[in-house]
């Protein structure tokens, strides 16, 4: 589906985006990107964010539709556009409509290696028995998407988790994702023709859900796993993300809810994004660290959002212009509205 009021925007604010984009992410700026619009939009949810050829940033997301806002109620998949490094978006459009039995929601993108974009979702068609992960690619930056391309199974609950799609070292493609309680990989060495599932893990204990991964400085793939026995868990693999070691604890204590984990272009370390409270249920606060030595030990902890009567959760980051943008949505009154904040790489080392 094409959106003419987006494509407008391409058109009308390129020229000014050079000068806009890096300043905007030396500071640190807050927004409410998808605003709730009661009573036909009541939650806007689970997003991601991918740089475009010319600069400036797609974002997509989760748009609940309608009375039912819980996970099973109907959603679209929405996106935006900003050309300043975020600080302001243009007219949403319809990335791709509800075809499912309940829903389409959990954003992933990456760049192939053609120079498509690769838009990576789950089409919920039952509550429990039968979720399955799409692919669809963009020739043109977003514009229009091609045709659904199935990966998982039918007759299975397959889910994945926004902005957790990476690309290793080797060009092979890793797509996190989640089955009755174990966690596991899509992998693709042929950019996306042909996938395959890695070994599934999940620590002794109990169940894990919602990973997200990254490849280490030596080669490896660290996997972060969502539980409900205290805080994330961790899973490596030396393989590409083929196999996986046991599951191990990690200091990443906190309630069940996924985390986010990039690298920071400017030091090499390591980010995660969680929420950081031991012993509590709340999704408050949503908190960063930094690992120096590839996710053994976690220091410089800083809380992003702690009010006392929030709660926050589904963090994603892009980076772009070295500032972290960092998306997540806040559990309001009225349902979940989106939020963006262009966080400086500095502010993370208390600066």
């Amino acid at each position: 589906m094409r959106c003419l009021l987006w494509e407008f925007l391409f058109a009308a604010c390129l020229v000014g985006f050079g000068a806009m984009g890096g300043a905007a992410a030396q500071e640190l700026f807050r927004a409410t990107v998808a605003p709730l619009a009661p009573p036909d939009v009541l939650r806007n949810s689970e997003a991601a964010i991918i740089s475009l050829k010319d600069g400036s940033l797609l974002l997509g997301w989760t748009e609940f539709y309608g009375a039912n806002a819980a996970d099973h109620g109907p959603a679209r998949l929405r996106g935006k556009a900003s050309v300043d490094g975020g600080r302001t978006w243009g007219e949403s459009c319809t990335m791709v409509e509800n075809d499912g039995g309940c829903n389409v929601m959990e954003v992933n993108f990456i760049r192939l290696k053609n120079g498509d974009l690769a838009l990576f979702y789950c089409q919920k068609n039952t509550e429990s028995t039968d979720c399955r992960v799409i692919m669809r690619t963009s020739k043109d930056e977003g514009r229009t998407w091609g045709p659904a391309k199935q990966l998982s199974p039918e007759g299975k609950y397959t889910g994945l988790t926004n902005g957790r799609c990476i690309r290793l070292k080797t060009g092979r493609i890793v797509l996190e994702a989640w089955e009755g309680g174990t966690s596991y990989c899509y992998l693709s060495d042929d950019e996306g023709q042909t996938w395959r599932e890695s070994q599934r893990v999940k620590p002794t204990p109990g169940e894990c859900w919602e990973p997200v991964a990254i490849e280490l400085k030596d080669g490896r793939v660290m996997m972060l796993l969502r539980t409900q026995l205290g805080g994330q868990y961790k899973a490596l693999s030396k393989d590409g993300g083929e196999t996986w070691s046991e599951p191990e604890p990690t200091p990443l204590v906190g309630t069940a809810a996924p985390a986010s984990l990039s690298r920071i272009p400017a030091t090499g370390d390591l980010l995660v994004i969680w929420n950081h409270n031991p012993g509590a249920k709340t999704r408050n606060p949503l908190t960063s660290a930094v690992s120096k030595d590839e996710g053994e030990t976690w220091e410089l902890f800083r809380n992003i959002e702690d009010e006392l009567s929030g709660a926050w959760a589904y963090p994603a980051v892009t980076w772009a212009d070295g500032g972290a943008l960092l998306t997540y949505f806040e559990y309001v009154s009225q349902g979940e509205r989106l939020l963006l904040n262009v966080i400086p790489a500095a502010w993370f080392y208390g600066k």
